[in-house]
């Protein structure tokens, strides 16, 4: 069987369910896999095996899930065919089963096992996202702080019409009825201080499109090639569509999880494009790590030093972002980076160009803390003198996980690494004298509390001077040798955010359909 012949019988087979009807179901699968103690309706069909599954993302996972609702979005009717419906065990394993088999048929096409490490990169950055970025109040107070300051508050209302304040308050109001209902009138009967149906409507304008809108947007993106499970789609952008039934007008988030991230880490794709953003941006990430480290760094054993300008002759320049300092023994010089691996990497299988560019680009991030490095060795670092004894870590902290584990993309960044500090005219040798460090800011977080408790040194050393743990993800390493100390860790900025946001969305839960 063909690979057209594999869809054309999946879209065959979703063109004889209602929409309404599956985007329903498809809800309460993704609320069963993401949200802890949700029970399913009675009305809907789920198989013992299912229930009792361990781990159920192994017989219906989130991302199928995803690539189900697009499906349906683009193809179901409005009513179903003879009562063909998602809510029937049998009709759901089997839509299943033929997404997992039209994804096998697409990567035997176009990958192959020769390219299996490839290919476990992709399957990780599809995955663990629906792992690690669950619906979870700390990611919202992170992006909060992350785009409230003064020039990304300017920039996010001319780009939306709101201010970041609303944008995340009616976003926690449709947030918090979509964890108790798959849809909801246009118009929430939520009374929200200083808000009217207009900003609900701003919001409505860059998070949702009408069910026409949408699918014609899902029918211009679809491919049958390598990128079919793996390339960013519209839903991601507009996670909710509007639909008119019965005389109303109904707003439908099938998977709730999709507006967390359009709140979070998506808000950035609508900003992005506007001027002074990028370096706004930077900046507060920055800051905000330094408010991560003021928060987490309380041993007075250990010192965080800032960023600061000096001169070389007259060349002005500026320390590394931070560095973790225990005595005259051990410093971590910490850069931090906004920089994502892209759409386009996560999706490549046979063309990797857009890879090899995101590596390097990373790989230079790695070199520019190496460089600063060798000023601080020459003794240029107007806050930390020069020390012979002193061991040095470089690290560079990304905004997002980049997932660099195994074999495969360690691999290709360390190469580029070595490349570029050659190039650069710095000694290769550093790569093994100063093993540097990746982490996301979500790993820092951890980490950086970790360190607080049982000192930088054992830490750090305890990970990149072992062959095997210097190709573990920080996370992995922090979970495995210390999770005492994670268990331990104050919970971060919780006071913020409950300031910010505690009732709202337990207030939007009680709304009726």
């Amino acid at each position: 069987m063909t690979i057209q012949d594999r869809y054309r019988r999946i879209r065959n087979q979703v063109r004889r369910l209602g929409r309404r009807d599956s985007l329903y179901v498809v809800w309460a699968y993704a609320q069963y896999l993401q949200v802890n103690d949700f029970e399913f309706p009675s009305d809907i069909e789920v198989s013992d095996q299912f229930r009792r599954a361990e781990i159920p993302q192994g017989i219906i996972p989130e991302w199928t899930l995803e690539q189900l609702a697009r499906e349906v979005i683009r193809h179901a009717g409005e009513e179903a065919d003879r009562g063909r419906s998602l809510r029937q065990w049998g009709t759901m394993a089997e839509l299943v089963t033929q997404l997992r088999d039209l994804e096998e048929a697409i990567y035997v096409a176009h990958g192959g096992p020769e390219r299996i490490h490839l290919e476990i990169m992709r399957i990780a950055h599809r995955q663990f996202v629906w792992q690690q970025q669950r619906l979870n109040w700390r990611w919202i107070i992170r992006y909060y702080k992350l785009f409230n300051t003064v020039q990304i508050a300017s920039i996010c209302s001319a780009a939306t019409g709101l201010s970041v304040d609303q944008i995340y308050l009616i976003g926690m109001a449709y947030l918090g009825n979509s964890l108790r209902n798959y849809r909801s009138l246009e118009r929430l009967n939520i009374q929200i201080p200083g808000l009217d149906q207009g900003h609900f409507d701003r919001f409505l304008g860059f998070t949702s499109l009408t069910h026409f809108e949408l699918s014609n947007r899902l029918r211009e993106e679809h491919t049958l090639n390598e990128g079919y499970a793996y390339r960013y789609s519209s839903l991601r952008e507009f996670p909710m569509v509007r639909i008119a039934y019965a005389g109303q007008r109904e707003v439908i988030c099938a998977i709730p999880t999709l507006l967390f991230w359009r709140m979070t880490t998506g808000l950035y794709y609508s900003l992005r494009p506007n001027g002074g953003f990028p370096t706004a941006f930077g900046q507060s990430f920055q800051a905000y790590v330094g408010q991560v480290l003021a928060a987490r760094i309380t041993n007075p054993d250990l010192a965080v030093l800032g960023e600061m300008e000096y001169r070389v002759g007259r060349h002005r320049k500026h320390t590394i972002d931070f560095i973790i300092r225990q005595g005259e023994e051990v410093a971590l010089f910490a850069e931090c980076k906004t920089m994502r691996l892209t759409w386009a990497s996560k999706a490549g299988l046979t063309d990797l160009t857009a890879m090899d560019q995101d590596i390097r680009k990373l790989a230079g991030a790695v070199v520019q803390v190496y460089r600063t490095i060798q000023e601080y060795r020459e003794g240029h670092y107007p806050n930390l003198p020069f020390a012979a004894a002193r061991q040095v870590f470089p690290a560079v902290v990304t905004l997002e996980d980049w997932y660099f584990f195994g074999h495969d993309l360690p691999d290709r960044l360390e190469r580029a690494v070595r490349t570029a500090l050659v190039a650069g005219d710095l000694p290769e040798a550093w790569v093994q004298d100063m093993p540097y460090s990746i982490f996301s800011i979500d790993e820092f977080e951890s980490a950086s509390g970790v360190i607080n408790a049982v000192g930088l040194r054992n830490f750090i050393s305890g990970k990149v001077n072992n062959p095997e743990l210097r190709r573990w993800a920080y996370d992995g390493y922090c979970k495995t040798y210390y999770m005492n100390e994670l268990a331990a860790l104050p919970r971060l900025f919780r006071n913020e955010y409950d300031a910010m946001f505690a009732g709202l969305a337990q207030q939007a839960q009680h709304q009726g359909r």
